[in-house]
Formats: structure tokens, C-alpha cells, sequence
């Protein structure tokens, strides 16, 4: 081995020892990030030096091939790494993170391959000496905890947000923007796990927090606020969370433009939170036509116009429209499951939906089929225990009981 050979090595081990001690996917070294270190040209020659000397090995985990190192090496590297050296080493880990989760987690169906980066986000955190680092780090963890919300994995979401959050306080103090948004997704993430109470204690602490340091339309703020009225709607205090996203949809409005996508969802959440005296009259009759704008500004198959037909199809439910609202939930089940998988908390929410409007056409036996279907893949996902779980079982009971009966429309 030559001395420059011995030279990369020692640079990357010290990159590496800024992560965990967990399987590190190889392509996470395979970015023009690593520069900033070692020439990404010499990142392979490295690589076969540090496994030459068993420094590392390489691991397969979660499908994706995996460099790993013993964690006392790591700490042992770490602690001895120049401190002048530790800005690059920072700046270089970081950005290999950030290349590594999505610029706009999108929902998707649940990714193995992202847990894999949780304890190296983590770790980074744990590193980490100086503010802006630490902010930059927040910030890719807060992201990954929104990647792992969207495809369904609330607890890793929950787990990761909170833990990053509270690493980063050391440094940064709880005031931080960046805090609070680690914060706030943590109180999103308690809201999938069914824990409502804690999920409104964060939510709400957070968003006044927001509100004070960066004002009510601030756009942190705003979304903190989407997240408490999800909240308050599902402890049935609707009138409250109503007003509430009301305001969320004004904030948007004015901090992001009717036509952002956050707008366009916040919107979207009236379509399902207003009862149906109320969503043929909203913004003048406007709303009922909320998916088509929502096509005309984000395209057909964005996230955000597929989850306004979802609500849309409520909408139409409620108005006691059941075979249009058949129709309508029955196309959005279908593109959920091409896309999310079977199992993703959305699919069967959409799935419950399409159980009430064929049981409201007289299908009761195929809507018992649904349903079934929905509780048990709940309890296999979510656990008997949510809440989610729990009104989906009723629903189920009331249809085998015969006692259940649709929504009576207005003027029904």
C-alpha cells in the first residue's frame, strides 16, 4: 500500500467514524459530496484498503449492499480525528445524507432502505460540535422522518424526529426553527400512532412556539397547525378543528400561493371535514370542483390531487351521491394500491370508504368483505389497540349487524 493509498483510507475511516456503527449503504459514499474528503475518484481504492486491513467489511442489509466498521474503532478514530479536520468531515457527512433522502418525500410504499440511514443521522447529531452543523443535520433527519412518515413507518418517524430533535437541542436550543419542525413531525408521527393526547400537548406547544417566534402565517407554523386540527377532529372536537383549518388553509394561501401543493391539500381536508349542508356552499360551490384544479396545477397522478379525489368521493358519500361516490373511491383505491401496496395505512382508508358506498348501494356482503379485509390488515400494521383499528371493527359489527344506515343527506 503507498502512502497516498494509507493517506485515503485514514480519510475516509475518519468520514465513516461520523456515522454509525450500522450497516452504511455503498451508495451513500458514491456522491460528488465526498469531495470535500477524498477524490470520489479514490473512494473505491479507500474502501479496499480499509477492508485489506479489516477495518470494515462488507454487509448486505435490506436488500442494499453495506459498509460496516466496529463501533469502538468508530469512537476510538472519532475521538482522535484533528479538530481541524472536523468541519469538512461535518459538511462532507451531511451532504452524503441529504443526497440520500429525497429533496420532497412523496407516499409511497413502505422502503427498508431508509431505516438504514436512521442510526447514521442519528449518530451524526451525536458528533456534531458546532451550531450550523448541527442545524444541517436536523434538518436531513427531519426530512428522513418525513420520508418514513409518508410510506407508512410512523413509529421510525416518531422514533427518529424526536431522538434528532433532542440531539439538536444541546446545540441549537428549543427555539430553533429547526427544532420545532423536528418537533412538530414527531407530534404528526404521534397522531398515526393513535396517541392523541401527547400528539396535541406537542402540536400545540409547538405551533404557539411558531406563532411567536415567526408569526401565525408563518408557513412552520401553519403546517404545525395542519397537523393539531387532524388531531382535534379524531378527539371530536370538530367545530374546533374546523376553525383551525380554516386558518391553516388562509396561512397557505397567503404564505405559499392557491396553487402550492400544501394549499391545494390543506383545501382538500375541507372536502372532508365539512358537513354536507356546508361543502355544496363552500367558496361559493367552488370546492366540490377542488380535484380538477388541483389536475390543472399538479397533474393527474400527484399525491396531493389523488388525496383530493379521495376526500372528494367522501364528499359526494355525504351528499348521499353514493354511485358517484362509488365510482370516485373505487378509481382512488385502485391507484393507492398500484402504488403504495396493499397494506399502506392510505389504501385502507380508502378501502373503508369503498366499503360504506357499496353497503350504502346494498352490497352489504362485499362490504363486509372489505372491511374485514381493512381490520385485519390494521391489526397487523397499526395493532388492535388504535384507534383506527377500533372504528373500523365498529363499522364492521354495525354491518354484520344490520344496524348499520348511511349518512341521511341534506334535506334527506
Amino acid at each position: 500500500m503507498t502512502a497516498l493509498d494509507e493517506y485515503e483510507a485514514a480519510a475516509l475511516l475518519r468520514l465513516l467514524a461520523r456515522f454509525a456503527a450500522e450497516p452504511l449503504p455503498l451508495t451513500l459514499l458514491n456522491h460528488a459530496g465526498i469531495g470535500a474528503v477524498l477524490p470520489r475518484s479514490r473512494t473505491e481504492t479507500a474502501l479496499r484498503a480499509l477492508l485489506d486491513q479489516s477495518l470494515s467489511e462488507l454487509v448486505d442489509a435490506a436488500g442494499a449492499r453495506c459498509v460496516q466498521s466496529h463501533g469502538i474503532l468508530l469512537d476510538s478514530v472519532s475521538a482522535a480525528t484533528p479538530a481541524d479536520l472536523v468541519p469538512a468531515l461535518d459538511t462532507a457527512a451531511v451532504r452524503l445524507l441529504a443526497a440520500a433522502v429525497p429533496d420532497v418525500p412523496d407516499a409511497g410504499p413502505h422502503d427498508p432502505r431508509l431505516r438504514l440511514l436512521v442510526p447514521h443521522a442519528l449518530a451524526l447529531l451525536r458528533r456534531v460540535g458546532e451550531p450550523s452543523a448541527a442545524a444541517d443535520a436536523l434538518a436531513v433527519a427531519t426530512r428522513l422522518s418525513v420520508a418514513l412518515h409518508r410510506t407508512g413507518d410512523y413509529l421510525s418517524a416518531w422514533e427518529t424526529s424526536r431522538t434528532a430533535a433532542d440531539l439538536a437541542q444541546r446545540l441549537l436550543g428549543a427555539d430553533h426553527r429547526t427544532v420545532l419542525a423536528a418537533r412538530s413531525r414527531a407530534g404528526r408521527a404521534l397522531f398515526r400512532l393513535g396517541r392523541y393526547a401527547e400528539a396535541e400537548v406537542v402540536l400545540r406547544a409547538v405551533r404557539d412556539a411558531q406563532a411567536r417566534l415567526f408569526g401565525a402565517d408563518d408557513p412552520d407554523a401553519t403546517d404545525s397547525g395542519y397537523g393539531l386540527q387532524l388531531v382535534l377532529a379524531n378527539l371530536g372536537r370538530r367545530e374546533e378543528s374546523l376553525a383551525l383549518l380554516r386558518v391553516t388553509v388562509a396561512g397557505r394561501r397567503s404564505a405559499l400561493g392557491p396553487a402550492h401543493p400544501l394549499t391545494l391539500r390543506a383545501r382538500a381536508s375541507l372536502l372532508e371535514m365539512l358537513p354536507a349542508s356546508e361543502v355544496v356552499t363552500e367558496e361559493g360551490g367552488a370546492l366540490l370542483d377542488l380535484p380538477s384544479e388541483c389536475e390543472r396545477h399538479l397533474g393527474p397522478d400527484h399525491t396531493v390531487t389523488v388525496g383530493a379525489r379521495h376526500n372528494h368521493a367522501w364528499a359526494l358519500y355525504l351528499l348521499g351521491r353514493y354511485d358517484e361516490a362509488d365510482r370516485e373511491i373505487r378509481r382512488v383505491a385502485e391507484t393507492y394500491v398500484r402504488r403504495f401496496g396493499p397494506e399502506h395505512p392510505i389504501v385502507l382508508a380508502a378501502r373503508q370508504l369503498l366499503s360504506r358506498t357499496r353497503t350504502a348501494l346494498g352490497h352489504v356482503e362485499e362490504g363486509v368483505a372489505l372491511m374485514t379485509d381493512v381490520v385485519e390488515r390494521r391489526e397487523r400494521g397499526l395493532g388492535p389497540e388504535h384507534p383506527f383499528t377500533v372504528a373500523g371493527r365498529q363499522l364492521l359489527d354495525e354491518y354484520r349487524s344490520g344496524r348499520w344506515r348511511p349518512p341521511r343527506p341534506p334535506g334527506g
